[in-house]
């Protein structure tokens, strides 16, 4: 079962950036969307600049050199914009967000993120996007299951 509903449209040059969209329910029972993209492979270190909000509210921006799954892991708390330096062939660098929010949910999400996100984060740091239905069609079992893909 495939949780990500893959892109038809092609953009020009390549369908490589935009990679598809989730539809689930919210933890109230309305359904929301959001978009994933495919700018990170896994196992691969990039520069990640972020911006997250600590409990009292103010703004922090922070950088770190990671992979995908180490990034998500340790940093899932509180995150509110995750930008990735990607350089190119010709020698230019440029930045690309990989994780957006908006009012506690995602509005867009990269798929090497998605992949690697398990319940405990859903519940620590994502409340609102709490879905136990998709949750059980993933089969999860425990807090250490992943979210958005099946667990054998």
């Amino acid at each position: 079962m495939e949780i990500v509903e893959k892109s038809k449209q092609q953009l020009e040059g390549s369908n490589a950036v935009f990679f598809g969209s989730v539809t689930q329910k919210d933890n109230k029972g309305k359904y929301l969307k959001f978009t994933v993209s495919n700018h990170l492979e896994e196992g691969v270190e990039y520069k990640f600049r972020y911006t997250c909000k600590c409990r009292a509210g103010f703004l922090n921006i922070s950088d770190q050199t990671a992979t995908p799954e180490q990034f998500i892991s340790s940093t899932y708390a509180f995150l509110d914009n995750v930008q990735v330096l990607k350089k190119f062939d010709d020698g230019t660098e440029h930045w690309f967000n990989v994780l957006t929010t908006k009012g506690g949910k995602f509005h867009s999400i990269d798929k090497a993120f998605l992949n690697h996100l398990k319940v405990t984060h859903m519940h620590n740091a994502w409340k609102k996007m709490v879905d136990y239905d998709l949750w059980k069609n993933m089969n999860t079992s425990s807090h250490d299951s992943y979210v958005y893909k099946i667990n054998k």
